[in-house]
């Protein structure tokens, strides 16, 4: 085996884990409330805490890598998420299962970017696409399965378990990675940014959780819009500050280079859409159809499906002959209107349709993703790649909770008052708002991808780019 592969498959492990975990998590939720006797505002502290330690480590995770040695950091990430996630597992207290998930958050919050990191390093810019494709069938399969795993041990055995499977899977991660991994830092990661630190974390966890509970508490209720003040204000100081000093943690200079500027606006609009739906379309099959987390996840199966079927039997394929920017539009056009074909479903859609339409989705959102992944970063330099793919998953991360915020909002605005007691028409009418509203958002994102430039991803395709419009390596700030 190559030490590509090796890579590949010790970062597909631990994305899988952190993926499938929050997943299951979201299933089992009603689950621990009333095992704990508390009500489901309090036990949402067990998705929230995960999600905004989550956030808040991403943006560090390129600086911490670089200066600590991505192997290292890698492999303490993943032993912190094993022995939390152990320590959720048998947790007896809702106060012990919401500390351990916040600290199970920091080490998830390291494995992605830092992984991602090495990936990258890892392979030739002409084998990129190998390593998207690999990461993509991953990335889409795991929130497939996720929902109706976590239905079967939650059922069948104990909620406990969607916490203590991640053990097996977490050591063997581990003794890969220790025999596997070979070391990698840069010689010179500069000095730590603590203002910069702060301020990213405070703003990306403040903003985040201001999108989590914007839609519940209301827009512009004096809450939501204090801590948006508090997240924009900390945005707003940490902008001014890192474009300012020599040796920023988080490298924004980097979105000066056109084509990591272009690729992250069209992903965050592409992504908020794609993450949306996740939220919308179990809701809809469970909350208004009455199937249960197995069947709900079944029908969602199909969009996994048709993903892994265009990226690994023509995404490598695709992306050398046509190039990310027809891909992209094209892509992301077709996304959108299968995500709204689901506006179509009614109270009686068989669920064979609803998985048709989920596979359709799949087979649209397969060109796209493979295109992100693997133009991503084709004009960073290796030195950057670190502190890139912490840009990038952070605006990940932020646009998944816009995503599910503006969807919520969507299906709340259509709720008449008092929606407890409303029918089942206008709770169907809600849900169709919902699926327009995550559709359309992906729409911007075939306009900002025919701005993509397929000469500055001539590597990544294994191509050489045309005399006069060579590929960008921008420098460190």
């Amino acid at each position: 085996m190559t030490y590509q592969s090796k890579v590949m498959t010790i970062y597909i492990l631990g994305l899988f884990m952190t993926i499938i975990d929050g997943s299951m998590v979201n299933v089992a939720l009603p689950t621990m409330a009333k095992d704990f006797g508390v009500p489901t505002t309090d036990i949402e502290w067990i998705a929230v805490g995960y999600l905004l330690t989550y956030a808040a480590v991403i943006p560090a995770a390129g600086w911490i890598g670089d200066r600590f040695g991505t192997k290292r950091v890698f492999v303490g990430a993943l032993i912190v998420f094993v022995v939390t996630s152990l320590a959720c597992g048998l947790s007896q207290t809702l106060d012990q299962l919401v500390l351990f998930r916040v600290l199970q958050g920091m080490g998830a919050g390291l494995v992605t970017p830092v992984g991602a990191a090495m990936l990258y390093r890892a392979f030739a810019m002409e084998d990129r696409a190998k390593a998207a494709i690999g990461v993509l069938s991953v990335a889409v399969i795991a929130p497939a399965i996720g929902p109706m795993l976590g239905g079967i041990l939650v059922d069948g055995a104990s909620w406990h378990w969607i916490f203590l499977i991640n053990g097996p899977i977490g050591a063997i991660a581990i003794l890969l990675s220790i025999v596997w991994l070979d070391e990698t830092r840069q010689d010179a990661p500069g000095r730590f940014d603590l203002a910069g630190f702060v301020l990213s974390g405070t703003s990306v966890a403040v903003l985040l959780y201001t999108l989590s509970i914007g839609p519940e508490k209301g827009w512009f209720s004096t809450y939501t819009l204090s801590l948006a003040l508090v997240g924009v204000s900390c945005l707003v100081a940490l902008i001014a500050i890192e474009l300012r000093i020599p040796e920023p943690i988080l490298t924004l200079r980097l979105f000066r280079d056109r084509l990591f500027r272009t690729i992250n606006m069209s992903a965050a609009l592409t992504y908020a859409g794609f993450f949306g739906m996740i939220f919308v379309l179990p809701l809809y099959l469970q909350s208004l159809r009455g199937y249960s987390a197995f069947q709900s996840g079944l029908a969602q199966s199909p969009q996994a499906i048709g993903v892994f079927l265009v990226s690994n039997l023509l995404g490598k394929r695709l992306y050398r002959t046509i190039g990310p920017r027809r891909l992209m539009v094209v892509g992301t056009a077709a996304t959108a209107a299968a995500t709204c074909l689901f506006a179509t479903a009614g109270l009686s859609t068989p669920l064979s349709t609803i998985a048709c339409f989920a596979f359709l989705r799949g087979l649209a959102v397969g060109m796209v993703f493979v295109s992100i992944q693997t133009a991503a970063y084709a004009t960073t330099s290796m030195a950057d790649t670190g502190r890139a793919t912490s840009l990038f998953n952070t605006q990940r991360q932020i646009a998944y909770a816009s995503g599910v915020a503006l969807a919520a909002t969507v299906i709340s605005a259509m709720l008449p008052n008092g929606s407890d007691a409303a029918s089942d028409t206008e709770l169907l009418s809600a849900y169709q708002a919902g699926f327009l509203a995550v559709g359309l958002i992906m729409l911007p994102a075939a306009f900002i991808s025919w701005f993509i430039h397929d000469d500055d991803v001539a590597a990544t395709r294994g191509l050489t780019p045309r005399t006069g419009s060579p590929t960008t390596q921008p420098a460190r700030a």
